[in-house]
């Protein structure tokens, strides 16, 4: 069976009297991890990178880390797909080490375009989405123990 961590195992024989178990241990290539320190290397070269705006030196260390992370993504997904998939499903986790940002596509964001403005009306925008409005009347007239309040006042 083959495992994450960089190595492949193979029951050989079980001894029918004792139980014990032979196996054959096979080291890999760990792509995974390669992959995860390269991101993680890329991650700090970026970091340092908008940090020290004054040293070339720094930006173009960070372009050649992100060149070199994409030259081993390619080949990954061209050579070894099936690793690849594995890798991609790793990535697709957020790993922003606590640092949050939006980027469409990766992990379980949630964004309303209004939800912090004071200037915009929402109530546009959810209409244009097929929500409708409440008639605010007639349900005070319909449901007698039922508050109802106007949100967007």
């Amino acid at each position: 069976m083959a495992d994450s961590k960089g190595f492949k195992t193979d029951l050989k024989s079980t001894d029918p009297e004792t139980g014990q178990m032979t196996w054959s241990v096979e080291y890999t290539a760990n792509y995974g991890e390669l992959f995860k320190e390269v991101s993680e290397l890329l991650a700090d070269a970026k970091a340092v990178a908008l940090k020290s705006k004054g040293e070339p030196f720094f930006q173009d260390y960070y372009n050649d880390v992100r060149k070199l992370k994409n030259n081993l993504r390619t080949y990954l997904r061209n050579q070894y797909p099936e690793e690849y998939a594995k890798i991609k499903g790793v990535d697709e986790i957020s790993t922003t080490g606590g640092e949050a940002s939006f980027t469409p596509g990766k992990g379980a964001q949630y964004a309303t375009p209004f939800a912090f403005s004071k200037k915009k009306k929402p109530v546009n925008y959810y209409y244009k989405l097929g929500y409708k409005p409440v008639d605010t009347k007639k349900l005070r007239k319909d449901a007698k123990g039922i508050e109802v309040k106007d949100l967007w006042k």
